[in-house]
Parts: C-alpha cells; structure tokens; sequence
C-alpha cells in the first residue's frame, strides 16, 4: 500500500519528519513525498536515497500574519489538488498537524496517519482545529508521553497517541569546508576552547541571559558561549556585553548544523513553564546533543527531568539563579566523563525505528 507523505514547509525545519522518512522508507515502505522547499543538503539526501518527492509551489516566505494566512490558502488549494489525484487506498500521513488541519473532510475518506508535533493551549485556533480532525486518524503520534496522555484525554481518543521521541535520523554529517565562514574563524581562532552551546531560537520564553552571566562569574576565558539560531541584533549586542565570549552563527538548517553542535562541550536546553507545551517540551536538541555525548544544562520542565535529569545526562536547574548556572557548569567540567557517558546511554535508550514498526504493521503497509 503507498504511502502519500504530506508536509506543508521543508524538512530541514522539522528533523523529526525527517527521521519519519527515512525510516519508512529503510522499512520498504512504498512512499512519495510533497513537501514545502528544502535545503540543497536534504534534496540531495532524498535524491541518493531515491526517494520520490515533489516541492509544494505553494511554500513561500511568510513576511506578515496576512502572507502567512496567504500561503496557508495556497497550500490548501494544492494540497487539495494532490488528493484530488491519489485512490482512495492510498494512506496518507501529515508531517504535522499544520499540513492537515484546513484540508477539510476530504481527508477523512483515506487511512490517515496524524503527527502531532506542538501540544496545542486548549481551547486555541489549532486546538480547535486539530479536535475536528484527530478522532478520524487511524494513528496519531506525538513525542512526549505527557502529551499522548493529556491528548487522549482532551481529544476523547480510544487509544493512547504513539510516541516516537524528536530523536534525529542517524546521519553522518559530511558539509564542505567553509559552509560556514563564521564557525570556521571560532574554530581557527579558539583551538583550545571549551564550547557551550545553544541551538534554536532566541525569544523570551528561552532566555540565554543568566547563561553569560554565570560564564562571566567563572571567568574562564576559555569557555565560549555558542549561540546557533535566529536572534536580533540588538539582543546579540546585550548578551555579548553580559559575556564577551559570545559568540553568534544565526540559523543554520538541521541537519547541516550538526556538524557544528558535534564540536560542542556542553549543551545548553532552556523553556519556561508559560505554555503545557514547554512544560511537557520533546526538543530535538537533547538528543542531537547526546548523540555525540554531550552533557546538558537544561531548565527543570517535566519533559526535561525525566529525560535527562533521569539518566543524568546533564543538570537540570532553575535558570533564573545564576548561581545554580554556575554550579551546573563547574559539576559538569569536574565530572565531564561521567555525564557523557550517561549522555550516550540516553541516546541510546530511545528505538524510534522500532515504533515505526509498530506503526507499519498496525496500517499494513
């Protein structure tokens, strides 16, 4: 049975849809792909992989909250298009709830897998919107075990979500010298550093401030704030005065800013507990950072201690004590071996390939 695989922006801004992917098709799944535009990295990926897949015209730069509403028109019309052409044995399966939720009931007459990659505020636009639709699904997978069960209790589900963990898809990362000429001045100016870095986005519910501070209180010249993600310069300005050893990259697109992050000596995760969503946060990060054994700092949400607080990968803390920053820091340079050896043991603990299994079978793919 073929696999139609939907998914409104890029992969490079959603690892775990590019994991999904992958191993679909390492599983001998019959599979093609629309999706919005990709990285050249990606294309290429898919290409050697051979991969069917198309680019969705629709997937334009968003300027605005009306060119944003404007391209979400545009993909449902093509989108449409493309369902209008498949049979109706075909199962389709959205990357996330976005390339869905203004499809309309045309979907409900397909087997339909649901990705649910945010854990929606109640009673919002899209929880609203995804509450029509995730009933009909005939598996829905979301990456956090509170999610699946605060989902199956708000959306009255007959069965628990799947939960598959934003852990990335086991590439080798090989990027031409000089991809990035930014990191290639750090690398060749500070041979002898230690690297924390920070990867995602800057904005208020994921302050780095504290961070600086509690490097300025340590006062190792040889310990540089890496901060990789979009950020405005203004911001940059402040933190690079709280800490002159900072420095920024911008955004770089996954899965190329690995190749970067391996390079990192602590890894650095931060969410308030403003929204269930950063409570209960599953970001790709802990696991990019384990993967190469890198010990973390993150802030002490549930969906960070009982990952790696629990196999004590890293120190979660109260980030808004520059104190305990501090503390974090000094613990893990004195205790660095043993926290990158449980950083690997957590790495290794999650089998997504195994629940895609489970999820092949159950669709009889």
């Amino acid at each position: 049975m073929k696999v139609i695989y939907l998914l409104k922006k890029g992969f490079q801004h959603y690892p775990p849809c590019l994991a999904q992917v992958l191993y679909l098709h390492d599983l001998g799944v019959e599979l093609v792909i629309y999706h919005g535009k990709n990285s050249e990295y990606i294309e290429e990926l898919l290409k050697q992989k051979g991969i069917e897949n198309y680019t969705l015209k629709s997937d334009k730069e968003s300027t605005s909250s009306f060119h944003s509403y404007l391209n979400f028109i545009s993909y449902t019309l093509e989108a449409k298009r493309i369902l209008s052409k498949i049979s109706e044995d075909t199962v389709l399966w959205f990357g996330n709830c976005e390339s869905a939720m203004t499809l309309g009931k045309r979907i409900y007459r397909y087997k339909f897998v649901l990705t649910v990659l945010e854990l929606y505020e109640h009673d919002s636009l899209y929880d609203r919107l995804v509450g029509k639709m995730i009933s009909y699904a005939e598996q829905v997978i979301c990456c956090e075990k509170h999610r699946a069960v605060i989902m199956k209790d708000r959306y009255c589900l007959k069965d628990i979500p799947h939960v598959i963990p934003n852990k990335p898809y086991p590439i080798e990362i090989h990027i031409k010298n000089g991809f990035h000429e930014g990191w290639d001045m750090i690398r060749n100016k500070y041979t002898n550093s230690r690297f924390l870095i920070y990867q995602g986005l800057v904005q208020p519910d994921r302050p780095i401030d504290n961070i600086a501070l509690a490097l300025k209180k340590i006062g190792d010249e040889n310990l540089i704030l890496l901060v990789m993600g979009k950020s405005g310069k203004d911001y940059e300005k402040k933190i690079a005065g709280l800490y002159e050893k900072t420095m920024f990259l911008g955004y770089i697109p996954a899965p190329e800013h690995l190749d970067i992050t391996k390079h990192a000596h602590i890894g650095i995760a931060i969410y308030d507990d403003s929204t269930l969503n950063n409570q209960f946060c599953a970001p790709n990060k802990i696991y990019e950072y384990a993967a190469f054994g890198i010990p973390m700092i993150t802030s002490e949400n549930l969906g960070l201690t009982e990952t790696v607080g629990f196999y004590k990968a890293g120190r979660c803390v109260n980030f808004k004590s520059v104190d305990a920053l501090e503390e974090a820091i000094r613990n893990i340079l004195d205790k660095y071996d043993e926290y990158s050896r449980n950083a690997k043991k957590f790495y290794e603990a999650a089998d997504c390939r195994r629940t895609m299994e489970n999820i092949k079978e159950l669709m009889n793919l």
